[in-house]
């Protein structure tokens, strides 16, 4: 019998934007009790900073001490009603909006000399699929924008890659909370619940993914 448990990290983001709130960064203080029950899976959480440089390091430091077999990052995009699976991360910070530090960048290299792009590891289709048979609103995007999430995104898939891991890496774009809605607002936004009930499949699906590599 196999009773090698699978490392998940799970990653989110302080508040940003003057905001006091990120669903990511709740997500974060919620899931290692909420979601400790899946089988065969050991899982920790960590909420990184809204900062380019700040995000990498908070990330190296997790990669080496948790090793972990598969790194599911969640960030928020206030236009979404839906979870998005982003399938490219890009070698490009390009955002109007600084990051918490201060830090304003626009068309600079994430990784000089790197790839113009890295795609997924993790299994999106099949995690499209599971999360609209549980009637879970998803999609797929083709990139994931050029703010800290895209930059989080591309340099974890590059530190994995120049390394010579094995570890899986994906990001997910999130719907604000409900309460982070403006009143009278048509949009839902979604609930903590349901964000939740979302992560707990990602991460199983992630899982038959990396157990069915193994066998």
């Amino acid at each position: 019998m196999n009773t090698h448990l699978i490392r998940i990290l799970l990653t989110g983001f302080t508040p940003y934007d003057g905001a006091t709130v990120n669903p990511t960064e709740r997500l974060m203080r919620r899931a290692p009790e909420a979601l400790a029950d899946i089988p065969g899976v050991t899982l920790r959480a960590l909420v990184l900073d809204t900062d380019y440089r700040l995000s990498e390091g908070q990330f190296i430091a997790a990669l080496d001490d948790f090793r972990p077999d598969a790194v599911l990052s969640f960030g928020l995009s206030r236009r979404l009603d839906e979870i998005k699976l982003e399938r490219i991360a890009i070698n490009v910070d390009d955002a109007p909006l600084a990051d918490t530090g201060g830090k304003l960048r626009r068309g600079q290299e994430i990784a000089a000399g790197g790839p113009v792009g890295y795609r997924t590891t993790l299994p999106i289709e099949a995690i499209l699929q599971a999360l609209h048979q549980a009637g879970i609103p998803t999609g797929i995007s083709n990139h994931a924008g050029a703010y800290v999430c895209n930059h989080l995104f591309y340099f974890g898939l590059h530190r994995i890659a120049t390394q010579g891991l094995h570890t899986r890496m994906g990001f997910i774009h999130v719907p604000p909370l409900p309460e982070m809605l403006d009143a009278g607002t048509e949009r839902a936004g979604m609930s903590m619940e349901t964000l939740l009930k979302a992560a707990r499949i990602i991460i199983v699906a992630t899982t038959k993914r990396l157990d069915a590599s193994k066998q």
